[in-house]
C-alpha cells in the first residue's frame, strides 16, 4: 500500500482527528496507508496488531461477542468507519461483503499526534501522563468511553423558570419526570433550611414553598450531582473533593454575578458547577484501567487534565461557548478576557473560596480576572471587599447547594 494525497484528505473526515492542526495531520498521514481488501475477506482483531482500520469505501460485517453488525462507507459521501471500534476480544472480526478500500493507521502514531495536539497552557505531562491522556482522548472520541449524560432536567427547568409564560404546572411536570431529583427536592424542602409548619409531600407544594428561583438553583445542583459518581473508595474521595469545590465555586459565582450585576446569576451558578466536570471522565477511566488507584495519582491527573476533558464534556452537552471557556480556563490564573465572562467569574470565585479556606492561591494582583470584573484585587490574606457583608447570603447558598 502506498501513501497518496487521499490519505491526508481522509484524515480530515475522521472525528477524533479532524481537529488536529494541519502540521499534526500531515505528520500522522506519513504513517498511514490506503489499500483494498477483496470481498469475503475475514480479519480478526488479533490480525491487525498495533493498527486501526477505517472502512473508506465498501460494505462489511463486524462480529463482536457473537453479534453481527453491518457497516458501510461511501468515499467522498460519508466518514470513514472504525472497523474495530466496538471490539473487545481478539476473536472479534470483520468480514468484507464487497471489495473494500481501507485506511490503516498505527495506534502509536495516532496517540503521538493526539498527545502533541493537547498541549494547552503550561501543562507539564510526564510520559505516563501523556500516554494516559492519549488513551483517554482516543476512547472518548471513538465513543468507547461514555461521557456524562447531559443534565436535561436541570436545563429544561432553567428554560421554564426563565419563561414568563410558563407556570407551576409545567415546572412540576418536568421535575416529576426524574424520580431521583423529585425525591431529593422534597427532602431538601423539608430540611431545616426550608422547613415550615407542615411537611411537604408533593412536588407542586415543594415548588410553591421554595419559589421558582430556589427551585431552579436546587434542581440544577441535584441534577449535576448525579454526574459526580464513582465506584471505589479512593475514586469516590477524589470525586467528592471535586464536587465540593464545584459547590463552593458555584455559590461564589452566583454571589459575584448578583452583587456585581453582571451576566446571569443562574448561568453563573451552572458555570461554577461545571467548571470541574472534566474530572468525571478522568476518574471513570482510572477506574477502568487501575484496580488499586492511589489518591495522589488520581488528584494529580485530575488537576492537570480536567480542563481538557471538561471542554470535551461541555461541547458534548452543547452548553455553549461561554461555558466551554469556563472549563478551558478553569486552572488558568493568567486568563484575561476583554469583557466580563463566566470564565472570569468562576476564576475569581475559585480564588475566593480557596482564600477563605486558607488553601494555596496566587496573589490577587496576579489574577487578571479581577480587573475584568471591575474588582479591586484585595491585599494578601484579605477577602474580596465587595463580598464583605454577604456572609449570611453566602452561607445560605453553600448550605442549599451542599444538600
Amino acid at each position: 500500500m502506498q501513501q497518496t494525497s487521499d490519505v491526508l484528505s481522509l484524515l480530515t473526515e475522521i472525528e477524533q482527528i479532524r481537529d488536529l492542526s494541519d502540521a499534526r495531520r500531515d505528520e500522522l498521514s506519513r504513517y498511514c496507508s490506503l489499500g483494498e481488501l477483496p470481498a469475503k475477506k475475514r480479519i480478526r482483531l488479533a490480525d491487525i496488531g498495533g493498527n486501526r482500520l477505517f472502512l473508506v469505501d465498501g460494505h462489511a460485517v463486524r462480529i463482536t461477542s457473537g453479534v453481527a453488525e453491518r457497516l458501510e462507507s461511501y468515499q467522498g459521501l460519508s466518514e470513514p468507519v472504525d472497523l474495530f471500534d466496538e471490539a473487545r476480544d481478539v476473536a472479534d472480526c470483520i468480514i468484507t461483503e464487497t471489495p473494500c478500500v481501507v485506511l490503516r493507521m498505527p495506534v502509536s502514531a495516532l496517540k503521538s499526534a493526539l498527545t502533541s495536539s493537547l498541549e494547552v497552557n503550561d501543562i507539564d505531562l510526564d510520559p505516563s501522563e501523556g500516554e494516559f491522556l492519549a488513551e483517554l482522548y482516543d476512547l472518548i472520541t471513538s465513543n468507547r468511553l461514555e461521557l456524562p449524560a447531559r443534565p436535561e432536567v436541570a436545563l429544561k427547568i432553567q428554560d421554564i423558570t426563565n419563561d414568563p409564560e410558563a407556570g407551576l404546572a409545567e415546572l412540576t411536570e418536568v421535575i416529576q419526570r426524574d424520580g431521583t431529583i423529585a425525591g431529593a427536592l422534597l427532602h431538601a424542602t423539608n430540611s431545616p433550611l426550608f422547613r415550615g409548619a407542615k411537611e411537604i409531600q408533593s412536588v407542586r407544594d415543594a415548588v410553591l414553598r421554595l419559589g421558582f428561583r430556589n427551585t431552579r438553583m436546587l434542581t440544577t445542583n441535584l441534577a449535576l450531582r448525579q454526574t459526580f459518581k464513582a465506584r471505589h473508595d479512593v475514586t469516590r474521595e477524589a470525586m467528592k473533593s471535586v464536587w465540593t469545590d464545584g459547590v463552593l465555586c458555584s455559590a461564589y459565582s452566583y454571589l459575584l454575578s448578583d452583587i456585581l450585576k453582571i451576566l446571569n446569576r443562574e448561568r453563573a451558578l451552572l458555570a461554577g458547577l461545571v467548571a470541574g466536570i472534566g474530572a468525571v471522565p478522568i476518574i471513570q477511566f482510572i477506574e477502568m484501567r487501575d484496580h488499586n488507584p492511589q489518591l495522589e495519582r488520581v488528584e494529580s491527573l485530575v488537576a492537570k487534565l480536567h480542563s481538557i476533558t471538561g471542554v470535551l464534556v461541555i461541547n458534548y452537552w452543547g452548553l455553549g461557548e461561554d461555558l466551554v471557556a469556563v472549563a478551558e480556563q478553569s486552572s488558568n490564573w493568567d486568563y484575561r478576557a476583554n469583557e466580563p465572562d463566566y470564565a472570569s467569574i468562576t476564576l475569581v470565585a475559585r480564588w475566593a473560596f480557596l482564600q477563605s479556606a486558607g488553601r494555596p492561591c496566587p496573589d490577587a494582583m496576579d489574577v487578571p480576572a479581577f480587573a475584568t470584573l471591575g474588582l479591586t484585587p484585595p491585599p494578601p490574606s484579605e477577602p474580596i471587599a465587595r463580598l464583605i457583608g454577604s456572609e449570611k447570603t453566602l452561607e445560605s447558598l453553600k448550605s442549599m447547594f451542599a444538600m
